[in-house]
């Protein structure tokens, strides 16, 4: 799964810094989404995940300085991304805010701790491929950042 693994007590550490890193990214996602929406409606075809492709788009005046603009904002949400993942943070969802660690229940199996913008704490596990849905609860259980601990 990773090279880095967290206890519980590690990533809650982590939550007040994530919880801002993650505000940011959200508002300047919100931001990069109605600034390409914009665009559109002037008729330059431009979307934030193209933008992340590195996708030429063609513009002409201030449609030129939007693109630009965009561009900017994307760059600011992969820096603010970025910096998430050094923590060791993964990114799943960004709309809805999902941050997951590599974690070992019990010292045994790999399973990540799941936290989402607007939880104080983290509270949930699951298994890498189980996803969102298949959250269930840290309490009672044992998280380590190596195997056999």
């Amino acid at each position: 799964m990773t090279d880095r693994y967290f206890t519980l007590d590690e990533v809650n550490a982590l939550v007040p810094q994530l919880a801002a890193r993650m505000n940011l990214v959200l508002q300047l996602h919100g931001h990069l989404r109605a600034t390409c929406r914009a665009l559109v409606l002037e008729g330059v075809r431009v979307t934030p995940e193209g933008l992340a492709r590195g996708e030429r788009v063609e513009a002409e005046g201030r449609a030129r300085l939007r693109v630009a603009h965009a561009r900017g904002i994307h760059d600011a949400v992969r820096e603010a991304m970025a910096e998430i993942e050094a923590m060791g943070g993964q990114i799943k969802d960004v709309e809805l805010g999902l941050v997951d660690f590599p974690t070992w229940l019990d010292g045994e199996r790999e399973v990540v701790l799941c936290w989402r913008i607007g939880e104080t704490r983290v509270e949930w596990f699951h298994d890498a491929d189980a996803g969102f849905s298949g959250r269930t609860p840290t309490a009672g259980r044992r998280f380590s950042a190596a195997a056999g601990a």
